[in-house]
């Protein structure tokens, strides 16, 4: 079963990917707010359709103070992390926001009790490395992007930690809803003024991503069960390969050598977790 955790991670960081490219390619029209609070408020609606039909009898709500929490890093780290998609490269934003692995690994250590062993800990730095060399930091000059990419990642990882929690006592589709109900109230009344609420022309687009969000949220969530923290996020370094090859195809976004090497890095190093994964 662990095995399989495993694999939706990388499934979560496919179609997070794919949510990256959607948003760069739908913020030429619409302000960042607005696309978080549809982004919200339809996953809210999509997701209780969803539990109607299929669940209503197992519909609960449990531990509302760390579905808040859970809900005020994510409405920050949604913020923050698709402006920097609006300034960076999708690679580079998606390699920058890879600072979540210290972070996450330190509060795991921290608030979950995990031990950090010196085989993964040389995969956390291994991973990094390729990081460094796909983002290229000393050619980023967009020092803005930088700093919400890095804030993003911050609320990702007490995201991610609030997450562990919750998977033990709540069924994956509760979580979700309850984050896009509790998300879309904070949006709206944080962000009322630079949303749009005509949006017509752009409806069909903005529940395409929001499908996209909901599958690869369903998925990284999912992965979090029954396994520690400080494995899945390393998984998770697959999402950089899947954006750094969608916005060289889709974006004419350059791919450099360093990049190419960077991503042998990453692979390296997350196929050498995977196998760790299976004796698990």
């Amino acid at each position: 079963l662990k095995k399989n955790r495993f694999y939706y991670q990388l499934y979560s960081c496919f179609f997070f990917s794919i949510l990256g490219l959607q948003i760069k390619l739908l913020a030429e029209n619409l302000t960042i707010e607005t696309i978080i609070f549809y982004r919200s408020i339809i996953g809210t609606i999509l997701i209780f359709i969803f539990i109607f039909l299929t669940e209503k009898s197992n519909f609960s709500f449990q531990a509302f103070k760390f579905h808040f929490f859970r809900s005020i890093f994510g409405v920050l780290a949604m913020f923050f992390g698709y402006k920097a998609l609006t300034i960076l490269t999708l690679a580079q934003a998606s390699t920058l926001g890879f600072t979540k692995v210290f972070f996450t690994s330190l509060l795991a250590t921290i608030m979950l009790k995990e031990k950090i062993l010196i085989k993964n800990f040389f995969l956390i730095f291994l991973g990094f490395i390729g990081v460094f060399l796909i983002a290229q930091p000393s050619k980023t000059h967009e020092f803005i992007g930088i700093f919400y990419s890095i804030t993003s990642s911050i609320c990702v990882s007490f995201g991610i930690i609030i997450v562990s929690f919750l998977t033990k006592n709540n069924k994956t589709v509760n979580i979700l809803f309850y984050h896009s109900l509790i998300s879309s109230i904070l949006i709206f009344f944080l962000f009322y003024e630079n949303i749009t609420f005509k949006i017509s022309s752009y409806l069909i687009p903005v529940i395409f991503l929001t499908l996209t969000a909901i599958i690869g949220q369903y998925f990284n969530t999912e992965s979090y069960k029954n396994n520690k923290a400080n494995i899945i996020v390393i998984a998770s370094y697959s999402r950089i390969i899947f954006s750094t090859f969608l916005g060289f195809i889709f974006l004419n976004e350059d791919l450099r050598l360093l990049t190419l090497f960077g991503i042998i890095v990453v692979i390296i190093s997350t196929f050498f977790v995977q196998n760790d994964s299976k004796k698990n």
